[in-house]
């Protein structure tokens, strides 16, 4: 497909139009690509959304990572393109050289002729229209079956209109304009998909047509809105109309699988007492990591669950005296290529903190069963029921079968498990880490994920923020001829109490530690815990990283930072054990200890953390006449998680559960707290978004040997897993070919602000 020289003169010609005698079909078409960018894009990062395409396209990032989402592709071996420094906009030399990037690809794909890097930087509008007509074009073509022109591609695009709209007599598509005007074909296609849900009730008004067909497209199906319902025109726009079809040709399934789920649910419900019962059968099971036998038992009988419906095994690294993972999967021999895949990862193990085999006994306390590990042990039995109910029902229906390729893996993990290139990471990369077996999608089981930000929810959970531990131990110097700044310290302890405060500023208690930084700016991943509500101030527990009660909270950096966003996404401090020492009762103390938890943003690198606190706790020690022993508590690194939002999926998520957990808010959200497990999955599968879920149940108490867990939330879960997987078939596969996602862009560029001085206790 290319762009003839005659083409590209008349667009010329256009472009250098003045804004008066602009037509109608650019200022169309301007808007049209505008939200086509904007929704390819929205999965990344790095590119704001945009307003203008004709003047955000000019630096040359939207063109470059436009073409790695339509192709999947990584631009990097042609080159990296160049960005502005903070407030700054990048020279017209400068953009030339990143279109040039995009234009060595696209001289490998499309053939356009006449149109260059100096065209789109200089802002030929109609130019730059070509050019994304034509890229739309072929990469359209060869995602509906490598079709070479754009008369193909229009004549299969009407073909499909015409089988989708035959069953209405008053719709003849004859062509891929008029036959549009007024909007009841856009209904005819979609009541053919779904009959019982959208039937056929088209209205006398073309824009609430227009605006129904849309809406519906976008919410069930993630077609994105392209057009403008309000122009009762836009069938006039033959490109308009291809580029808007094309999606919706791409994302309709043949038709609507809502059967798929309503026989599985009954499944769920008929099964409620069986699935309870076998819940509470390996609730007595003590599953320690540490009882290598006792956690070979439990992974028997969860095979045993999932056996008679799906093909599950136990396995063990080979010599590897360690708990076995328990694998099963939805699917005979190999995946289906059509469709999207997920994989289910949760632990069965018991918090070795508890070590009492007394509080492993299953009790049942009203609604509720209390036992140690009930969390843990739902999310593995919810994963495997959920697959089984559907395929136990998958005869009373053609459709009634996951519309998703799902791999489920249970772990029972250790603390060195989790950690960096521990067990479950290195399991996870030699299964699913190569070639087709990436999943494209991950979730992991994590019992009361953000409790702090969105309590008594069900929440999937995007992000989460690392820690580091230090200890700090303060010594008073034994010369004067070692304290430059002060005469001798009276007493380590006091002196000890005020580097601890000059770690934090007294008007906001947010650290006050250079290159100790949080997300830049409000973006889509704050924007996405725009609706959670937090505990109250005085519930918030110091493990967020403030003190209790935090009510400084209030007086917060920015005024754009809502108190959900700083506790998510920025760093915390907390003092979380002070030593004093007296030495034997002698004043002053010449030296004193302290244990510091500090909180990371999601993403932030750890050890580049203990290099900024310890540098500032150095710094701040010298007028105090301290010498400082300063070592990390742990020497595995914690560093929080934070994956790719996929908004068609976390929609259906969120959606399924909001359905079927009537007692309880479903949300989108990032934890506070560091989730080991999700963490490990993240590493483990860099190229995959990874989503922790879970219940935010504040009755729980997690990890604790009162732990309990409320038994309908357990037949709520399976539900909720069922309903996602019988809706699948609409969410596109995941690209891996774009590397991992990169948090750097997301941090306070250079951490340049300077320490307040006068911070004290």
């Amino acid at each position: 497909m290319s762009i003839s020289q005659s083409e590209v003169n008349e667009l010329k010609r256009l472009s250098v139009r003045g804004d008066s005698s602009e037509p109608k079909w650019l200022r169309r078409q301007r808007k049209l690509f505008t939200n086509f960018c904007n929704a390819k894009l929205a999965d990344r990062d790095d590119v704001p959304p945009m307003t203008d395409i004709l003047e955000d396209i000019k630096d040359g990032q939207v063109l470059y990572a436009l073409l790695e989402e339509l192709s999947g592709q990584s631009l990097a071996p042609l080159g990296r393109i160049k960005k502005p420094r903070p407030g700054k906009v990048l020279s017209h030399i400068d953009k030339v050289a990143n279109l040039s990037i995009s234009f060595r690809y696209i001289h490998q794909t499309t053939k356009i002729v006449g149109i260059g890097p100096g065209d789109i930087a200089d802002g030929h509008s109609s130019l730059v229209l070509g050019l994304l007509w034509s890229l739309i074009t072929f990469f359209t073509a060869k995602d509906l079956g490598g079709i070479d022109d754009v008369s193909a591609l229009k004549k299969k695009i009407l073909k499909w209109c015409q089988k989708r709209t035959e069953k209405n007599t008053d719709v003849d598509v004859r062509n891929l304009k008029d036959s549009f005007m007024g909007g009841r074909a856009f209904h005819a296609i979609l009541n053919d998909v779904d009959p019982v849900n959208f039937p056929y009730e088209p209205s006398t008004s073309a824009t609430e047509n227009f605006a129904r067909a849309f809406a519906e497209a976008a919410e069930k199906y993630g077609v994105p809105e392209l057009l403008d319902a309000n122009d009762e025109d836009l069938w006039k726009d033959e490109q308009a109309m291809v580029t808007y079809l094309s999606e919706l040709m791409k994302r309709l399934p043949e038709h609507a699988a809502l059967d798929a789920s309503i026989a599985s649910l009954k499944w769920a419900d008929d099964h409620k007492d069986e699935i309870e019962a076998d819940f509470e059968k390996i609730c007595g099971v003590p599953s320690f990591p540490t009882k290598v036998s006792e956690c070979a038992k439990c992974a028997e009988m969860l095979k045993d669950i999932a056996a008679p419906a799906l093909d599950a095994e136990v396995v063990s690294f080979p010599d590897d005296d360690a708990p076995p993972f328990v694998v099963a999967k939805s699917y005979k021999g190999a995946r289906d290529p059509k469709l999207p895949s997920i994989l289910f990862v949760a632990d069965y193990g018991v918090d070795p903190s508890i070590d009492d085999d007394s509080f492993i006994v299953p009790v049942k306390a009203g609604d509720r069963l209390k036992a140690a590990a009930a969390g843990n042990k739902a999310g593995c039995v919810a994963a495997i029921q959920a697959v089984a109910a559907i395929l136990e029902t998958q005869q009373q229906g053609p459709d009634n079968k996951p519309q998703a390729n799902v791999d489920i893996v249970l772990t029972c993990a250790s603390a060195q498990d989790v950690a960096q290139e521990g067990r479950v990471e290195k399991f996870l990369h030699s299964q699913f880490g190569g070639g087709d077996s990436f999943p494209d999608y991950v979730v992991v089981d994590a019992p009361g994920a953000a409790v702090a930000v969105a309590p008594d929810s069900f929440n999937t959970v995007f992000a989460c923020r690392g820690y580091v531990e230090m200890s700090v131990r303060a010594t008073v110097a034994e010369t004067s001829a070692k304290l430059p700044y002060a005469d001798p310290l009276i007493d380590a302890n006091l002196g000890l109490c005020q580097v601890l405060a000059a770690l934090r500023k007294p008007t906001t208690m947010l650290p006050n530690v250079p290159g100790l930084v949080g997300f830049a700016e409000p973006n889509r991943f704050t924007r996405a815990v725009s609706g959670v509500q937090p505990l109250d101030p005085e519930q918030l527990a110091e493990s967020v990283g403030y003190p209790v009660p935090p009510r400084r909270l209030a007086k917060l950096p920015r005024d754009q930072w809502t108190c959900v966003e700083q506790l998510c996404f920025h760093p915390g401090l907390a003092v979380t054990k002070m030593v004093h020492d007296d030495d034997d009762g002698c004043f002053p103390a010449t030296s004193a200890e302290a244990h510091l938890a500090v909180y990371l943003a999601p993403g932030f690198d750890p050890s580049q953390a203990k290099v900024a606190v310890t540098d500032q706790l150095n710094k701040s020690a010298l007028p105090w006449g301290l010498s400082l022993s300063i070592a990390a508590d742990d020497d595995q690194p914690s560093q929080g998680f934070i994956t790719n939002l996929v908004e068609l999926f976390l929609t259906k998520f969120t959606a399924a559960a909001g359905a079927h957990f009537a007692h309880r808010t479903s949300a989108c959200a990032a934890s506070p707290e560091y989730l080991p497990l999700v963490a490990a999955c993240s590493r483990g599968m860099q190229r995959t978004p990874v989503y922790g879920c879970g219940i935010a149940d504040t009755k729980a108490n997690i990890a604790t040997k009162d732990e309990s867990l409320l038994l309908d939330d357990l037949t709520s879960s399976v539900k909720t897993f069922i309903k996602l997987l019988t809706t699948m078939k609409t969410v596109h596969k995941h690209s891996h070919n774009t590397g991992p996602f990169d948090p750097e862009p997301l941090f306070v560029a250079g951490a340049t602000e300077e320490p307040e001085d006068d911070a004290a206790l």
